[in-house]
């Protein structure tokens, strides 16, 4: 691997690195079994989701953060779309999707096969912790065609800048930068029939004097806690109505309630997900 292919990146994804890992410096764990390694049939079933966790950022940040790529069997790619410079953004982060065509969709295959995805169960390597602190997580999830998880989490993926990276994270970062890739250019915007909801107790951001008073048809003090935090999954009509809520609110809003002040953040519910257990 191309000392230059690894620094940009590097480049790349060090705007989300920056939250150190939990395990012990240096350690892989690993549980494989029998990988399928066939091309999954068509469908909209997902193929691969592609996360970003923890890092150097806000609690708000990071627990709001959808999927950085999410690929459908289809070939539908769903992606976050341009965000604001300028802080503070829309609540709900813009999501894209574009449609990659089939030779796009066997380079994918062949990437997917090289990082050994299809043949390992769960895989957690945090080597790079003992070079690189702060940084985020990228998870990778391939889906097969029967439908099971293949998971490799990799600690500070790509920013150590090794000459020499083994040859299934040096595919693992591959697979990353050509699904960035497809990210840039033209793509439609996303919207799920699903939105996960999480509230902070406390507010913040009174400096942008945008404190409102609560509209929402839950209550925060009523709904399940889960990581921390009171988060529920709204869809169809419910999805609708909070989607028309926060149309004009940011990220710096802050929502007035009988029992205190809270932040709200939602996102949409990507292809693949199962609600609050996400991050």
């Amino acid at each position: 691997m191309k000392r230059t292919l690894l620094f940009a990146v590097a480049l790349a994804l060090i705007t989300s690195a920056c939250a150190a890992d939990s395990e012990e410096p240096g350690t892989t764990t690993t549980t494989s079994v029998p990988g399928t390694g066939a091309p999954p049939a068509n469908g909209d079933d997902v193929l691969l989701i592609i996360r970003d966790e923890g890092g150097f950022a806000p609690i708000e940040f990071i627990i709001n953060q959808p999927p950085t790529y999410t690929l459908l069997r289809d070939g539908t790619f769903i992606f976050q779309g341009t965000q604001p410079a300028a802080f503070p953004g829309p609540v709900m982060p813009g999501m894209s999707q574009t449609k990659l065509t089939a030779d796009q969709m066997e380079d994918i295959m062949v990437l997917i096969e090289a990082s050994t995805l299809p043949e390992i169960d769960e895989v957690v390597n945090n080597e790079a912790n003992q070079f690189v602190a702060d940084a985020s997580t990228t998870v990778a999830i391939y889906f097969d065609e029967n439908g099971q998880t293949h998971t490799y989490s990799v600690y500070a993926l790509g920013l150590t800048l090794d000459d020499e990276l083994p040859d299934d994270l040096a595919n693992l970062l591959l697979l990353r930068q050509r699904l960035a890739d497809f990210s840039f250019g033209d793509g439609e915007p996303y919207t799920s029939d699903s939105i996960i909801v999480r509230v902070v107790e406390g507010g913040g951001f009174a400096e942008f004097e945008d404190t409102r008073e609560w509209a929402f048809g839950f209550e925060p003090d009523t709904m399940p806690t889960l990581n921390n935090f009171p988060c529920l999954v709204l869809e169809g009509a419910d999805a609708d109505e909070l989607r028309a809520t926060l149309v004009d609110a940011t990220q710096a809003t802050n929502w007035e309630h009988a029992t205190g002040m809270f932040t709200v953040l939602a996102r949409d519910m990507m292809p693949g997900e199962s609600g609050c257990d996400q991050q």
